[in-house]
Parts: structure tokens; C-alpha cells; sequence
């Protein structure tokens, strides 16, 4: 096997992770293609790291280096732009494959840098990732428009390596280079959505996994593709879901709906968090305290709220605002950010006393007080305000606070009842049958099918709203209350059955 004279070394590829690549051709073709692949992923060359031999021509004999361990990548001996392309993305699927094996995710979402720190702007096609990272002023910086490719360090803390925008090299596109090798900390996620006006949300943790599968999903399956193993491929899914989930635990997530013509980084730059994050805790009675992810902003900080002992004052996912007391006392009544001793985690708790012997704090949603007790220097800052999306409320104390503490527990119970009664109307409805009739044609729901490259989807729309869609591995419709009250269940059968028989994969 004698190497090309075109790279007479292989080009090395080092992920923050630890994983070092050696990207080594075995015939002259290959040798074309990874030389072009260094140039757009701003590779050099090198003699060390883990092999993988990219092939073009069959002359070469490689089973023993694949029963070595080594990994192999055969190209298509095709010609032309188009097939140099898909040679050059063939070659980066089979790294990122390998990487998503250890614990890495390929996401299709945008990588921006700012003062240090990366940040995904997740989203599908004509969402507007490329629009918005080229809007990005400085010192922002656009690393790449298209995907990202995370992975986890040996200290749980994640890593966003930009990755190539291929379509850029088709249809007389710019092309282009990353330097891929870049590699910047997540320190947040934003899933993109397109809106009249600028608006920022955070998600909580669950949310966060299945946007982030989502955003990795149609990656994914490219890579998945290329498998044959079908155990090896639910490795892989497995895999890339537990990566999710540590990402959307160790990252704050949000929503961000932007407009065409806002300052939208501006909502971003207000909830950017500094510094390491803080793990999340646990009360010790089953349920989370408010953990967060925090900064500073001014003479105040804002903490993202993860758990649900704060219910009904606080839920998951408030973004609160937090002042530091000065000179004022704590008092019964107010919410109070401090750190646990015990646990070292910082916890958002209701203050139940105050006085010499120090301070008693209990979550609203807790039955029993925390059990450690405070003094005033534990305490970070009392919560003054809690925001989720455009709306801001204050976070009452004292004797004010246990005021509206009661009464948001009424409304909480009332809230329950009238659930009960509605769930009673909503069975006595159903027993009469699809009432769809009874609305306008616009109103009506209607099924819809979308083809993409890899997949069809099959989704309930009225209007412009999804309100259900159809799950093919199971052969069930999944739809929103109350929406399925106004369809026909055998019309949507045949609808999904028929989308079957055209070829639906899943």
C-alpha cells in the first residue's frame, strides 16, 4: 500500500474531548478528496492519531486494517462537484458517527461565539440560522451557520466544534471553511422559531432533550444511513439521546422567536450565563429545589428556576431576578436565593423565620422546612421577580408575600377543580362523535403530509397549527385536546394508511 505523494502525511482532526483523528488516504483519489476536505475544515497535517484510511479505488486489499480496528471509509469513484461534495461529507458523517459513539451529538443548529463562550441557535431549513448569524455584530462571532458538533469533556462540560455547511459548495454556491478544530464551551442553547417580533423563553430540561433530538434527528438519520448494523444503529440512538439529556441538564435552554429586523442578540446578551454552572439538587423529599444557572446582571442576578418546589409562586422554567439584601432583613415571607451547605448547590426557598436563632426556609410546594438553618450571610439575594417570555411579574415578601402565597393557593385548588369538571364535559362531548361539522371550512382540522429528504411526516393542521400528528412505528394519531373531538377517526385512518402504502419509511 504506498501513499499519494499529494499528502505524504494524513491531516489530523482533535475534538475538546481528547479524540485526536488522523485522516489518512490510500490512493491518489482519496488523496484529492482529503486534501480539499483539509482545506475546508482548515486541517494540518500530521502523523499521529486514530486512523482513518479513505479509500476511492478498490485496488487496495483493507479487511486487515478494519480487523485491526481501524476505521475505513470507501468513496464512490464518481466525478464532479456534486460528487466531490458528497465524497467530502461522506468522510465527515463517518468522523462524526464515530464521536456521536463516544458520547457526542451532531446538531443542526448555528455555533456563535461571544467574550469566550458558544452558543447554538438550533432550528430546521428556512428557520433563518444562516440569517441570523450573519446579523451577529461584533464581538460576536459567526463560527458556523448550519450544524455543530458537540461533545463532552472528561469534566461533564460541553464542547461546540462548527462544522461545514455542504450545501454552500452546490449550485454555484460561496463555499467555504470552518476551522473545525475551534472548539468554544456551550454555555446555552436557543431553538429558533420565526415571529413578528423578538421574544426569549427559557425551556426546561425535558423540553430541551426533545427539541435537542429533534434538532439532531434528520443529521442523524444521514449518519444512520450508512449502518447496516441495526444493533449498532440502536447503540447510536441510545447514545445520542443520553447526550441530549446531559446537554439539556448541563445547559440553559430557551426559545428565542425572532423577527426580520430586531436586535434579537440583545435577548440573548440579557440571560448569558458566566462562569461554571451549578449542578441540579434534590430536597431529599423527591422533589428538585430550584437549582439555577446564573449571572450577573448589574447590581442583580438572574437565575433560571429548574424543579417544582416552588409551586405555586415559582414553576419551571422562570427566569427570576435576584437582589442582594444591603442593609435590609430578611423576613418571613420573602424568597430567598442561597446556597446549600450540605450540598453545595444553590436553592430558591420561602423564608418561614427570621430571628436570633437564624433563618428557616421551606419550599411552597414542600411539606416539611429545609433542614439546614440559615444565617444572613448564607443568603445570596431576595427573588423580586420572575419572567417567562414577555411577561414580568414581582415576587412579593414579607406579610405581602404570604398574602399572595394564599391566594395563589386558592386559585391553584379552584384551578384543579375546574380541570375535574372540564375532563367530565370534554368525556360527555366525545360520546356524541366528530362535531368537525359544526365549523367553518377554515377551523376544520385537516391532515397534511410533508416529505423531507429522509422521512414524510403526517401532521393535523388547522390553519396554520399543528395540532396532532401521526405516529408510523406505532400506526396511532397523537392530537391535542380538544381537537380530536372535531375529526373522524376512520377518515384519518384511511389518510394514514394510504400515506403507508406511498412508501412512508420510519
Amino acid at each position: 500500500m504506498s501513499m499519494s505523494t499529494l499528502i505524504p502525511q494524513g491531516l489530523k482532526l482533535e475534538f475538546a474531548d481528547g479524540q485526536r483523528w488522523l485522516i489518512r488516504p490510500v490512493d491518489d483519489g482519496a488523496a484529492a478528496i482529503v486534501a480539499e476536505l483539509g482545506k475546508v475544515m482548515r486541517l494540518d497535517p500530521s502523523e499521529t492519531g486514530r486512523e482513518l484510511y479513505v479509500a476511492v479505488c478498490g485496488e487496495y486489499d483493507l479487511s486487515d486494517l478494519e480487523a485491526s480496528g481501524a476505521v475505513v471509509c470507501r468513496l464512490d469513484a464518481s466525478t464532479g462537484l456534486a460528487a466531490k461534495v458528497a465524497q467530502m461529507r461522506r468522510i465527515a458523517s463517518q468522523i462524526a458517527r464515530e464521536v456521536m459513539s463516544r458520547g457526542g451529538l451532531l446538531f443542526h443548529g448555528a455555533l456563535a461565539e461571544y467574550r469566550g463562550s458558544g452558543f447554538i441557535m438550533a432550528a430546521p431549513g428556512e428557520v433563518g440560522k444562516s440569517t441570523a448569524s450573519r446579523r451577529l455584530p461584533l464581538p460576536w462571532r459567526s463560527m458556523s451557520d448550519d450544524m455543530t458538533l458537540v461533545v463532552c469533556d472528561g469534566m461533564g462540560r460541553f464542547w461546540g466544534h462548527p462544522w461545514p455547511t455542504w450545501s454552500r459548495f452546490l449550485y454555484n454556491g460561496p463555499g467555504g471553511s470552518w476551522p473545525v478544530e475551534d472548539a468554544v464551551p456551550i454555555r446555552a442553547i436557543f431553538f429558533l422559531a420565526q415571529s413578528p417580533t423578538d421574544e426569549l423563553e427559557p425551556v426546561n430540561a425535558t423540553q430541551a432533550t426533545a427539541l435537542a433530538m429533534e434538532s439532531a434527528e434528520e443529521l442523524m438519520r444521514e449518519v444512520l444511513l450508512e449502518l447496516v448494523d441495526a444493533d449498532a444503529a440502536r447503540t447510536l440512538c441510545t447514545r445520542a439521546l443520553s447526550a441530549a439529556k446531559g446537554l439539556a441538564a448541563a445547559v440553559p435552554a430557551y426559545s428565542l422567536r425572532l423577527s426580520l429586523d430586531g436586535r434579537f442578540w440583545e435577548k440573548i446578551e440579557a440571560v448569558l450565563p458566566v462562569g461554571d454552572l451549578p449542578e441540579s439538587s434534590n430536597d431529599g423529599r423527591g422533589r428538585d429545589p430550584k437549582s439555577v444557572e446564573s449571572l450577573t446582571a448589574g447590581d442583580s442576578l438572574r437565575v433560571l428556576c429548574i424543579g417544582t418546589s416552588m409551586i405555586p409562586t415559582l414553576d419551571e422554567p422562570d427566569l427570576l431576578e435576584v437582589r442582594p439584601y444591603g442593609t435590609a432583613r430578611v423576613r418571613p415571607g420573602d424568597v430567598v436565593c442561597f446556597k446549600s451547605s450540605g450540598t453545595g448547590k444553590t436553592v430558591a426557598h420561602r423564608v418561614v423565620a427570621a430571628g436570633p436563632g437564624g433563618i428557616r426556609t421551606r419550599g411552597d410546594n414542600n411539606p416539611a422546612d429545609d433542614d439546614e438553618v440559615l444565617q444572613d450571610g448564607d443568603i445570596t439575594g431576595r427573588v423580586v421577580a420572575a419572567q417567562r417570555g414577555a411577561r414580568r411579574r414581582a415576587i412579593h415578601g414579607g406579610r405581602t408575600g404570604l398574602m399572595v402565597l394564599r391566594g395563589a393557593r386558592l386559585v391553584l385548588r379552584a384551578r384543579i377543580g375546574t380541570g375535574y369538571l372540564r375532563q367530565a364535559l370534554y368525556r360527555s362531548v366525545a360520546r356524541l362523535g366528530p362535531i368537525g361539522r359544526l365549523l367553518p371550512m377554515s377551523l376544520r382540522p385537516r391532515p397534511v403530509r410533508f416529505d423531507t429528504r429522509y422521512r414524510a411526516f403526517l401532521k393535523l393542521l388547522v390553519g396554520r397549527q399543528s395540532v396532532g400528528h401521526y405516529d408510523f412505528r406505532r400506526k396511532k394519531w397523537h392530537i391535542r385536546r380538544p381537537f380530536h373531538l372535531f375529526v373522524d377517526e376512520q377518515v384519518l385512518t384511511e389518510v394514514s394508511a394510504a400515506a403507508s402504502r406511498s412508501g412512508e419509511r420510519d
